[in-house]
């Protein structure tokens, strides 16, 4: 019998990842996406090691023969009491199978039990990744996508956003005066579905929703904090200081058009929902370059984290590039997704 074949009549063990798993596991990224996965915490060894060992993670792995065939991570924020789960990979051939499925399992269930958890998200790519999130208790929502932000072998992806809040520790949510979202639509509904303390109230004077940055940008606009993910060419803008709508317009197309440290096709900003003036202006067609806009991608109840409350965010996203995202069969759910908005701001 070959060791393919052992691997694959063997019983899968599901278990936590150790220090001593690193190996298998950049060797199970390597396989599953051909060497074109970028993440440097699931393509370094001595860096997964270290993410395991600190223990912020929760980090569940599918074994068979003592070899990892499956993988999935929920990755901490600690900023924003949330969990990101993905870092997923699983070979081919144990695609479907229930014993490997039971990472995911394992995985939400050792999420929510952590006290510093209160809000669970995700992005998928597929119609198949997209089923395992979306049963009960957990009252999964999608909400929003990604405008394309990700490549991968050269071709940029365009992924679904979905979250939930952790049903064991329920969350206060505050809500605008007014919302962006069209009542009724796809988006406005699933939000309803979603498990938490909703009170309407006076939003924070921030513009953004934070993060991780590493970079910034200053002019006569304001000044832009933001994070750059060079293998997407992609932006991520974690705080905005200007005193108008339209100079922070001018200060993100600034980033966009050569102020970050590379290349930027694609630019990403959570604005507090109830800065609807800003996201108006952000939506705004040039006069001289009609494309040259941002566009409101989705919706994040409660993604900004303020004391005991928790606040909306909208998505809006612009993209320089000229590559039409591949959807990967999830045309008619993102598609929902932004007929959610007014047409003038998608």
């Amino acid at each position: 019998m070959s060791i393919r074949q052992a691997r694959l009549s063997a019983e899968v063990d599901v278990r936590h990842a150790t220090t001593g798993d690193a190996d298998g596991i950049v060797a199970l990224f390597d396989r599953v996406y051909h060497g074109g996965y970028h993440m440097p915490e699931c393509a370094d060894a001595a860096l997964v090691r270290r993410t395991v060992a600190s223990g912020d993670h929760v980090w569940v792995l599918a074994l068979a023969a003592g070899a990892v065939v499956g993988s999935v991570m929920a990755r901490h924020d600690p900023g924003n009491g949330s969990y990101e789960l993905g870092r997923a990979a699983i070979d081919q051939e144990y695609r479907g199978r229930a014993d490997v499925g039971a990472a995911l399992d394992v995985l939400l269930r050792d999420t929510v039990r952590r006290p510093d958890c209160e809000l669970l998200y995700g992005n998928v790519r597929s119609e198949r990744a997209r089923r395992k999130f979306g049963g009960d208790p957990m009252g999964w929502a999608w909400t929003g996508a990604d405008g394309g932000m990700h490549v991968l072998h050269g071709e940029r992806e365009e992924h679904l956003f979905g979250m939930a809040f952790n049903p064991e520790r329920p969350v206060t949510r505050i809500v605008p005066h007014r919302s962006v979202l069209l009542p009724g639509s796809a988006v406005s509904s699933a939000i309803e579905r979603l498990r938490s303390v909703v009170r309407t109230g006076a939003y924070p004077v921030r513009i953004c929703a934070p993060g991780a940055s590493g970079h910034s940008h200053e002019s006569g606009n304001g000044r832009v904090a933001f994070s750059v993910f060079e293998p997407s060419r992609a932006a991520i803008v974690t705080a905005v200081e200007a005193d108008t709508p339209g100079d922070v317009r001018r200060l993100l197309w600034e980033l966009v058009e050569g102020a970050a440290p590379s290349k930027v096709e694609h630019c990403t900003v959570h604005v507090l929902a109830d800065k609807l003036p800003l996201i108006e202006e952000l939506c705004r067609p040039d006069h001289a370059d009609s494309a040259r806009r941002f566009a409101v991608r989705g919706y994040l109840p409660g993604w900004y984290k303020d004391g005991a409350s928790r606040y909306d965010c909208v998505t809006l996203t612009a993209h320089a590039g000229e590559q039409i995202p591949n959807r990967f069969g999830l045309d008619a759910l993102i598609e929902g997704v932004y007929r959610s908005f007014p047409s003038r701001l998608r």
